[in-house]
């Protein structure tokens, strides 16, 4: 497709989708690709120069770079998202369909199952945090060799490089890691709070330079942003696309399931326009209410109320995949299959409300 009939395509799309608002209907060129308001989220209410949506022309992909709203689609599924594609013609539409089977040949690269360079236009190597520097910077400890070792194993949790503990303040990391052991965002818990108190803090890439490691160059910063849509994305950097890929709010209860993804919040977006997605939220007020919303569009979830009626769990406290573990070792309980219990029927949205 050539970058001017992509750019007529996109004005259609602007068009209808910021009536009224002239500054959002303007496209920028940038080498092979088009920049301009991002249609999903609108990138700000309160600034119209604010571009965040990229289309490239190399890869017939949509990319949005605002934080909050991360969007990544392949060039049919953009299309159709804003009723456009049918004023494809039909060469066009071939060359979309071999352009995406392409892509996803090449997603299988790089980071362990995924090409992030396929998303981002800048060299990760130069952005991404080595976990080592990042050790040394923060004068910070391996877990196997200190006081956190316990309160981890009594969580069931693996004692490997995905923590890294901080003698002098009493913080637990929790790395989000690349296979080559670069860091790409990270959760932080404070461990000397008053019980009931402690709390983790998320930061993304852009976060970790400006916040943690009060990084000032704004080249840094502003490469460090491009990556931030992925970066509390807990596993994506061995994820397998090809596989059933499950979505979890918490990092510490993705570890425990194969080929899976710590969102960090029942809120945050998964950015991938993939079908083979399974959510497996908390059991408590938020992860009930996200997995009623998510049923009723016929996307599949972890029936809580279901698994816990049957094996004769209470219903009646929060759980997620980490206290399960947990309580299923301390009890020596025997349960069905977990893979039963998914499902995407709206007729058992009954098991989330009757509690």
């Amino acid at each position: 497709m050539e970058l001017s009939r992509a750019q007529d395509i996109i004005s259609l799309i602007l068009s209808k989708e910021f009536r009224g608002d002239a500054s959002r209907h303007v496209i920028y060129k940038a080498g092979n690709r088009l920049n301009f308001s991002c249609p999903y989220c609108g990138d700000s209410t309160r600034d119209s120069k604010k571009k965040r949506g990229n289309f490239y022309i190399d890869t017939l992909s949509f990319k949005c770079y605002n934080g909050g709203c991360g969007i990544f689609k392949d060039s049919a599924s953009f299309f159709r998202d804003f009723s456009v594609y049918g004023k494809l013609t039909e060469d066009e539409k071939s060359q979309i369909k071999n352009q995406i089977e392409e892509n996803k040949s090449k997603r299988r690269n790089f980071y362990g199952k995924v090409d992030l360079s396929l998303f981002f236009d800048t060299d990760l190597d130069q952005i991404l945090i080595p976990r080592q520097e990042f050790m040394k910077s923060l004068k910070l400890k391996e877990v196997y060799d200190s006081p956190i070792a316990s309160y981890l194993l009594k969580r069931c949790q693996k004692l490997d490089s995905r923590f890294a503990w901080d003698p002098k303040w009493e913080k637990l990391y929790l790395l989000n890691l690349t296979p080559e052991n670069q860091i790409l965002g990270l959760q932080v818990r404070n461990m000397n709070s008053i019980k009931g108190s402690s709390k983790y803090y998320t930061y993304k890439l852009s976060g970790i330079y400006e916040k943690i490691l009060k990084v000032k160059d704004p080249e840094i910063i502003s490469n460090a942003q491009k990556i931030d849509p992925i970066a509390s994305l807990f596993g994506i950097g061995s994820l397998d696309f090809a596989r059933s890929i499950t979505l979890f709010e918490g990092p510490m209860d993705s570890w425990f399931w194969p080929n899976s993804i710590a969102l960090c919040s029942v809120e945050n977006k998964f950015p991938f326009d993939v079908e083979n997605v399974k959510y497996w939220f908390d059991w408590d007020s938020a992860g009930r209410q996200k997995s009623v919303e998510l049923l009723s569009e016929n996307k599949c979830v972890f029936n809580w109320g279901k698994f816990l009626e049957e094996n004769e769990i209470t219903k009646n406290q929060k759980w997620d995949l980490n206290d399960l573990v947990m309580h299923l070792r301390k009890t020596g309980k025997k349960i069905k299959r977990f893979d039963y219990y998914f499902t995407d029927n709206p007729l058992d949205l009954g098991d989330f409300i009757n509690i």
